[in-house]
Formats: C-alpha cells, structure tokens, sequence
C-alpha cells in the first residue's frame, strides 16, 4: 500500500468512526464479506445425492446386509395354498446379515420397496390397496416358500420379497426398486437396542417378466 493509499484509508476510518457505531461498522463488513462470499460460490451449497445405482446381480451392502438384487418376476402362482386376488410381483435376492444382532420380519420387510406402482394390497385379507411405497411385503425363503421370520448373524439366504397387485392394475413391465439401510442403537422409549433410522441407499429400475404360472 503506498502512502497516499494508507493516508486516504486513515480519513475514511476516521470519518466513519465519527458517523458510524462500532456495531454497525462490524455489521456492514460482515454484510461486505456474505455478498463476496456469494458472488465467487463461497457460500454455494454441497449437491445433495441420492441413492446409489442398483443393478441386477450386483453384490451391494445395505447394513446390515450383503445383499444382491438378481430379478423381479410377476406370477398368478406361488405354490402355496392360497387365494389369489390378483398377481404376485416378486423381488427375487440373496441377502446375508453382516452384523452381531439378528434382523427380524419388520425390519426384513420394509429393507426392500416398488416404487411408482399402484394398487397394492395393504394386507394378506381384504380389498384395500395403496401405492408400491407405502405396501409390506412378504418375505419367503425360495428353498421352501416358508416366512423368513429372523435373519441370524452370518447366515446366507435366497429370498423372495413379494406383493401382491390387484388384477385390475395394468401389469408393469419395469419397476423401480429401493434398497435401505438400518442402524442399530437404542430405543428413545424403552432403552432397547434394536434397528432403526431407515435410510435409503440404492436404487434400479429392473424388467418385469413372467414367473411361474398357475
């Protein structure tokens, strides 16, 4: 700074200092400081992400899960003794609980969800439905057919997750599915551990084809 600079800064501060507070000399510079900051992206907001890419056959993990998304099929037919009132649409995976602590239904059910899809049955009796987001499936052991009612530490299992769509729905051909992930902490209510906090994490749209037939 050359002297004739620093002595036209000393009249400025001195001029400034007789008409201006000390407050609001801090808040004019602070105001000087948030709009440069705005103008060269200093205060640019971080780009939010969303889930990542989930593609068919690809090993991913979702804690507490190893899990790999292999097909979706649709069927008239789960060979089991049941009423059908309309179709079943089936995520067909293999998933292994990574973790020390057991998984159980509620949890399983709801680590798998359809996106964009309507009319699915709200329960296994009845004639309510409700968007692809907002239905539980069922999740069946494909060895067997049978409920997968716990996922122990450290096993492997092939399962189905399925819905079941009402008849009057157009069949899709494609759809979109959501894997979460799940934290183990303790319960804010009763001090419990168990999982928690829902979190989405990956994301694919996958061919709808047909399964079994009745």
């Amino acid at each position: 700074m050359t002297g004739d600079e620093g002595g036209r800064l000393r009249r400025w501060l001195r001029q400034v200092s007789r008409t201006m507070t000390l407050r609001q000399v801090l808040a004019a510079l602070a105001a000087v400081v948030v709009l440069a900051s705005g103008l060269f992206g200093g205060l640019a907001t971080a780009e939010t992400t969303g889930p990542a890419a989930l593609e068919s056959g690809e090993k991913i993990h979702a804690e507490p899960f190893d899990l790999t998304v292999d097909r979706v099929r649709w069927s008239t037919d789960l060979g089991l003794d049941e009423e059908v009132r309309g179709r079943y649409l089936a995520v067909v995976a293999t998933l292994e609980n990574t973790s020390d602590h057991p998984v159980y239904t509620g949890t399983l059910r709801d680590t798998i969800r359809l996106r964009g899809l309507e009319g699915f049955y709200a329960g296994l009796t009845g004639e309510e439905t409700e968007r692809s987001e907002d239905a539980t499936p069922q999740v069946l052991v494909l060895a067997d057919g049978s409920p997968l009612s716990a996922a122990a530490p450290g096993l492997e299992y092939e399962v189905a997750f399925v819905w079941e769509q009402a008849e009057s729905e157009p069949l899709p051909t494609e759809a979109t599915v959501e894997v979460s992930q799940w934290t183990w902490r303790r319960s804010t209510l009763d001090d419990q551990f168990m999982w928690f906090d829902r979190a989405p994490t990956h994301e694919g749209t996958f061919d709808v084809e047909q399964g079994r037939e009745s």
